[in-house]
């Protein structure tokens, strides 16, 4: 059965044709984090940091606590 949503967790990638499997490239590090929401509930995907020449990605569920109180911070003169 087929995966249709990447579960919470750090995801790496291989390319496999058959019994060729190529490394996928790194992500650049200025990548921007996608942002999707998945059962009414904020998700986001992003370049993990420090993992080299290997394709890493962070995906997990937004801390609403910590997303609010950062959205406060930056409002407060």
């Amino acid at each position: 059965m087929p995966v249709t949503e990447l579960p919470a967790g750090l995801w790496t990638g291989q390319l496999r044709l058959g019994d060729w499997t190529l490394e996928l490239p790194p992500l650049p590090a200025d990548l921007v984090p996608a942002k999707w929401r998945r059962r009414g509930l904020p998700w986001f995907a992003k370049a993990v940091p420090d993992r080299g020449q290997e394709f890493a990605l962070q995906v997990a569920r937004t801390d609403l606590v910590r997303a609010v109180t950062s959205v406060t911070r930056r409002l407060k003169p």
